[in-house]
């Protein structure tokens, strides 16, 4: 299964609807959530990140993918990744992130 498909199928399976109302609400309205508590949502990707860690290589494509979801737990999950993974980041990959900072607030 697609990476990207397989989290969000893991998103959407533990989605709180009253609670992504609160979080919507939270952040102005800016952003869609799936109203996951961030101890709940960590829980969901732990064991995939251990698996991306033995890659010992950043997957851009999938990071860019996740990142585009409109949803903000996904948005929180590219940054999780990125700190699972930060023993793999080059200084070549600074334009990568920055673009991720600037994209989205």
């Amino acid at each position: 299964m697609d990476k990207y498909l397989e989290i969000r199928r893991k998103f959407e399976e533990i989605e709180d609807r009253e609670n992504a109302i609160s979080m919507a609400k939270y952040m102005r309205n800016l952003f869609p959530f799936y109203g996951i508590a961030t101890p709940k949502r960590k829980a969901v990707y732990k064991d995939f990140l251990k698996e991306e860690k033995k890659l010992e290589k950043i997957d851009w494509k999938f990071l860019d993918q996740c990142y585009q979801d409109s949803h903000r737990e996904f948005q929180y999950f590219v940054c999780d990744y990125l700190l699972a993974m930060k023993d793999y980041l080059t200084y070549e990959d600074i334009p990568k992130i920055k673009q991720y900072i600037i994209r989205k607030e």
